[in-house]
């Protein structure tokens, strides 16, 4: 299978809990595009966190429930 690279994200985020944060889940490019902080001012893929999506090994118990589209205003479920 080919390997199908993802990469966790570095956004800046303003506001009272604002500044730099990193994303605790992984995407590949085209999710990213999807992503309500893509594209903005001091958003950064962290290239040294590649993985194979398609790796055996890929724990996904860690992204059950975690929707990276949908920022605030609505809790989680």
């Amino acid at each position: 299978m080919e390997s199908l690279w993802e990469y966790r994200w570095a956004f800046v985020e303003t506001g009272h809990w604002g500044g730099r944060k990193e994303t605790n889940f992984w995407m590949i490019d085209a999710e990213a595009e999807k992503w309500w902080a893509y594209g903005m001012k001091g958003t950064e893929r962290l290239d040294g966190t590649r993985r194979d999506r398609n790796a055996k090994d890929v724990d996904w118990r860690a992204t059950e429930n975690i929707r990276p589209w949908d920022h605030g205003g609505v809790p989680y479920d």
